[in-house]
């Protein structure tokens, strides 16, 4: 019988590891306006700089998913008033950095789109800022972070 526990690295050996070779040409990043996803900015266009890489900065417009009355209700629950403007905040940073950053915004599920928006642009990474909410938030609202991560053909970095 196999066994069910993860002893990837406890069975390798040094003739198992290979030169690597971080291949990233597109990244997405998820910005609402909040200051996770103002720090995953600056992550995303950091990484861009460095990797020479194509940045799409993606917000979603829930407005349209929900009642008015039910998203002002989950702002007020969450402390965040979800934004474009982290789209703007995006191409700032990256004319700074000599970084063309391709502005896209989607309306519907924000994880949905998200994923959605990776796979059309054929992205190789996202980059996600999270409030890192625990408890009774975390089981009311649910994280858009969290569900990105567990749908995502890609790798995702969460920034905190």
């Amino acid at each position: 019988m196999k066994s069910t526990i993860d002893k990837k690295a406890e069975e390798m050996s040094e003739e198992d590891t290979k030169k690597i070779d971080l291949d990233v040409k597109k990244i997405l990043l998820a910005t609402d306006g909040s200051s996770p996803s103002i720090e995953a900015t600056i992550y995303a266009v950091g990484l861009a700089k460095i990797l020479k890489a194509d940045l799409i900065a993606v917000y979603v417009d829930e407005q349209f998913a929900l009642l008015l009355e039910e998203k002002y209700e989950e702002e007020l629950f969450e402390g965040v008033k979800h934004s474009a403007s982290g789209l703007q905040v995006a191409q700032w940073y990256g004319k700074k950095n000599g970084i063309d950053v391709k502005p896209v915004l989607k309306q519907g599920s924000a994880p949905k789109e998200i994923i959605c928006t990776a796979e059309e642009e054929k992205v190789d990474l996202i980059v996600i800022g999270t409030t890192g909410r625990t408890g009774l938030k975390r089981i009311a609202i649910g994280s858009v972070a969290e569900m990105v991560v567990k749908a995502a053909h890609v790798p995702v970095m969460v920034i905190k």
